[in-house]
């Protein structure tokens, strides 16, 4: 799979290594970096920088991405936004890059977990049984999510389907899952209303 990762916020190195580890070709790239077109071609996007670069990022990389990329949205708040102070968004940093990239297919994924809880994964040999990382994820395209949940399985983690993109809140700071590294069964307990078992 080709997988472009855009930003450098914490999870994006992880991310990165990991994907290099599973076989996949990454291109890592600062926001805002030249692009050129045809070799910018992905099968997947990762957006992972903070919502204060957000809107000049995305203005960048409109021209070059394709009508049927899966944009995964690792976004992470401003700073002061993660701590409940300042200005707030009118609309979550999802809501904002679906109205600037209207034709692409979102899913929320990667942002809500440490970053470390990632790095570490880089540590443990392929055969390594322990209990595995569960990752978040939310989105309204099917297909979207089992290509993002196909792609976690390939890194080493578990893929955890919150449902439609409105589920996605748990994600966020304030939410449930926010900066929490959890197995499945840990997952499921802390939001098992979302499954219709609270």
């Amino acid at each position: 799979m080709r997988v472009r990762i855009i930003g450098h916020d914490p999870v994006a190195e992880p991310l990165a290594r990991l994907a290099e580890r599973a076989g996949h070709v990454v291109r890592w790239e600062e926001p805002g970096a030249a692009t050129s077109g045809a070799d910018d071609a992905a099968d997947l996007v990762i957006l992972a920088f903070s919502d204060a670069a957000g809107e000049t990022t995305l203005a960048s990389i409109l021209p070059v991405i394709s009508q049927d990329v899966v944009v995964v949205d690792a976004t992470s708040p401003a700073e002061n936004e993660a701590h409940g102070g300042g200005e707030t968004k009118t609309a979550s940093g999802t809501e904002w890059i679906a109205a600037t990239l209207p034709h692409v297919r979102i899913v929320r994924a990667f942002a809500s977990v440490p970053a470390d809880a990632l790095a570490a994964l880089l540590n443990r040999s392929t055969s390594d049984q322990s209990a595995s990382l569960a990752v978040p994820l939310a989105g309204d395209d099917r297909e979207a999510k089992a290509l993002v949940a196909k792609f976690m399985r390939e890194i080493g983690v578990e893929p955890f389907d919150l449902g439609a993109l409105g589920s996605a809140a748990v994600l966020d700071p304030g939410g449930a899952l926010w900066r929490k590294a959890l197995s499945q069964v840990e997952m499921l307990e802390a939001v098992g209303w979302l499954s219709g078992d609270g």
